[in-house]
Formats: structure tokens, sequence, C-alpha cells
């Protein structure tokens, strides 16, 4: 992961030469500007997304103008900021800028200034136990449905992010089930349905966001089992734009099917006596 990191702000900013460290292989003498990566502690994350890493950043440039640093900060945050690095094992994780580490530093002794940028590392993590259950009938309807919905370049998951997973994509997740009795023969099951959006662009991905709920919101049902006419009313499409996609989700949707209750095995009345006459 640090590795991978590393080469993205090599390849990114050339104005660095390649002078990117960790914080035991920089010195007084080390030629300017380069920038130092500090490892933080690591944080339970969601399910669907692994643990969290703090990375800190600090580029170090000559004892002038803060300016200077402003414009490297700028392009930090532009190489690292929500993209997806692959690890040479082919681990896909995201870099979210948090911000600054503290106020600007001057060091004399080393004639330089600096500024700490920390990010937030999600790290997805491969499955140790294969999955032996089949998945959500429900969670595959919606998510064939909306593939079908945003067109054959998107890609959908189903409850958590993948190693190496593919924008644009969407991964829908459960959020919660509800079982409502409607009367003593007929019962009513909903699913609250979270679903994450992530594009190749920010264009590409608030149109997807856009495009799903408004195709939901007029959808009114979606299919189940087509072959025995089952279908899912749709209740409540929403979608924050302001969510993160990753962790988050954007959209949120509730599904719901009403069900009649097994019948209860009683014995038959096989015959029935009367004596003629009512009291």
């Amino acid at each position: 992961m640090r590795t991978a990191i590393r080469q993205q702000l090599i390849n990114q900013i050339p104005e660095i030469d390649g002078r990117c460290f960790e914080p035991h292989a920089a010195g007084a003498k080390t030629p300017k500007p380069y920038l130092v990566l500090r490892q933080g502690d690591d944080t339970p994350g969601t399910l669907w997304t692994g643990f969290r890493r703090i990375i800190e950043v600090w580029p170090y440039l000559p004892r002038t103008t803060f300016e200077g640093v402003d414009a490297m900060v700028q392009k930090v945050v532009s190489a690292l900021g929500d993209q997806p690095l692959t690890t040479a094992a082919g681990e896909v994780f995201t870099c979210q800028y948090l911000g600054v580490a503290g106020q600007d530093v001057v060091d004399e002794e080393w004639d330089i200034i600096t500024r700490g940028l920390r990010f937030s590392v999600l790290a997805l993590q491969p499955v140790a136990v294969p999955e032996t259950v089949a998945a959500d009938p429900w969670l595959e309807a919606l998510a064939a449905w909306t593939v079908a919905t945003l067109g054959g370049a998107w890609t959908a998951y189903r409850s958590a992010w993948p190693l190496g997973y593919l924008r644009p994509s969407v991964m829908w997740r459960v959020a919660g089930t509800e079982i409502r009795e409607k009367s003593r023969a007929v019962f009513e099951v909903r699913k609250r349905f979270i679903g994450h959006i992530l594009g190749s662009t920010p264009n590409e991905q608030a149109a997807g966001i856009l495009t799903v709920v408004q195709e939901l919101g007029s959808a009114v049902k979606l299919c189940l089992d087509a072959p025995n006419k089952r279908y899912l009313t749709v209740q409540s499409p929403s979608a924050d734009y302001r969510a993160d996609a990753l962790t988050a989700g954007q959209l949120a949707v509730t599904l719901s099917r009403s069900t009649s209750r097994p019948a209860e095995e009683v014995p038959y009345i096989n015959e029935v006596y009367g004596d003629g006459s009512l009291s």
C-alpha cells in the first residue's frame, strides 16, 4: 500500500524528481522539494470496506515562502484524493483527504518549511472463508435491474466492495429488514437497501445517481421471479449526492412484498352427525 502511494506521487508530481521517502530516509542535505510518507494507526472500518489506515504526506520545500507549500499541497491532494490505487498484489484502495495535520512548520536547522496532509485509506480485504450461502434474491434482483438501467459499461457488486473493483460500478447492500402483519393470513416483508455509485468521473457518478433514483421512482415494481409472477414494490427511493460513495452510499430504497402465511395442518372433518332438531 505504501509503495503504491509513493509511486502515485512520483508519477503525478514531476517536481519532486522521484524524491518520496519514509521518515528515516530524508535528511538535512536531501535535495528539495521532496515528500515524506508517515503511516498512522489502523482503525476498524465497515463490513463492506475493510479497515481504515491514516497516511500523512509531508511536502518539504526550501525556506522561502509558504506559497510554494500551498502549490505542492494542491498537487499532492490531486494525486491521491479519491483516486483508486492498486498494489502489486492487485489490491485496490482509495485515499480520502482529511485535511492538514497541525500548523505550518519551519525548520531553521534543515532550512525547510512544510505542512502535513492527512489521508484516510480504505483497505479492502480478501474474503477469508468461501461463501456457501446463496445471495439474497432481492439483492440479486436489484443489482440486475440497476445494471440494465445504467448500461453494460457498469458493474454491480453485492454486500461489499471486492478487491480490484472496477469503475463505473454500483454496490448494493441490505441495511435492514422488517416484517409487518397485514392480516391473519398475510404479512409484508420490507427490506431497506443502500446503494453506492462509483463513477469514473464526478459527472458520470452524479449522472448515475440521478438515473437510478429517477428510474426507481418510476418503476413502481421490480421483477423478482418472472415465471412465477413475483414482484417487489418500490418505496421511498432517495439520493444524497454529498454522501461518500465507498463508505456511506448515496442511494436508499425500500423494497416490499406481501406473502401469505403457510396454512396450518389440521385434521379434516370426515363426518357430521345431527339429530334433526335445533335447540
